[in-house]
């Protein structure tokens, strides 16, 4: 997989989002220019919560962003940003839809509101509209049909596995996107969680929401493979590691993760 020059958002998504970073080698290398620029816009809205500091000034960002993508497909120019202009050279290449961008910012407001999603479904529903359309924009980058792929079963496990894996983090921040209903029922407090007090039965809870996962997704195109492999390999990990959050080893990285992942898609063994 030679890697092409990288550009300003290939540096940026290389630094801040290895892991996507990573997967978009598995994409055709005159592709990976425009799917550098589509994650880096992704790290930038995910990222309101940790730059602002209130919901308000939140909600301006993301609006910013919206506006911004917005002038780019009314034809009314484009800021002096590098990410908005290589985002605006993809979105004209490979003909991106506006909706999905749309909805991913809007998605990224629930994290401004300091809550957790009441059950089960409600993070299944976060981790569909913060992930599903940026895997449908990425699919369409790397050459392939996403209504021909299974993208939103496999963008959920992506993003589910990420949660899983930054629980402890995410605490650190006072932040918690375990469902509600199952905290109570498993006698997991959040303010137990910030301090690290009163967990014995969170990794019982780890177990429930991982078991919500969609197994057996059989992608086509091997970036979306790699998606797929990538998050059983970090579900495998912590299913290893009995979902405790305080083993050393919960955040690394799974053994040969870029190996094994590269092993998978060549003989696409998922």
């Amino acid at each position: 997989m030679k890697n092409p020059e990288l550009t300003a958002c290939g540096r940026l998504v290389r630094e801040h989002d290895p892991d996507r970073f990573l997967l978009s080698l598995f994409a055709p290398p005159d592709r990976r220019a425009g799917l550098w620029a589509l994650f880096a816009f992704n790290h930038e809205i995910a990222k309101t919560r940790e730059v602002v500091s209130d919901s308000t000034l939140g909600l301006i960002r993301l609006q910013w962003w919206r506006d911004e993508i917005g002038r780019i497909y009314a034809g009314q120019g484009v800021s002096e940003h590098e990410v908005l202009q290589e985002l605006a050279e993809a979105i004209r290449l490979y003909d991106l839809p506006q909706e999905h961008f749309d909805t991913l910012s809007y998605a990224r407001e629930f994290d401004l509101e300091n809550v957790c999603p009441a059950n089960l479904e409600g993070l299944l529903n976060y981790c569909d509209f913060t992930s599903t359309p940026l895997y449908k924009l990425a699919v369409q980058i790397a050459g392939g049909e996403p209504e021909m792929e299974p993208v939103y079963p496999v963008a959920v496990n992506y993003a589910l596995a990420g949660l899983l894996r930054s629980v402890g983090a995410l605490a650190a921040q006072e932040r918690c996107y375990l469902p509600e209903d199952l905290m109570e029922r498993h006698g997991v407090k959040k303010s137990g969680l910030y301090r690290g007090q009163g967990l014995e039965n969170l990794p019982a809870l780890l177990a429930e929401v991982a078991g919500a996962r969609t197994s057996g997704m059989r992608p086509e195109h091997p970036f979306l493979g790699a998606v797929s492999k990538l998050s059983d390999l970090y579900f495998n990990h912590v299913k290893e590691l009995k979902y405790n959050i305080f083993s050393p080893r919960y955040a690394l990285e799974p053994p040969f993760k870029a190996l094994r992942l590269t092993l998978a898609i060549k003989f696409m063994q998922f």
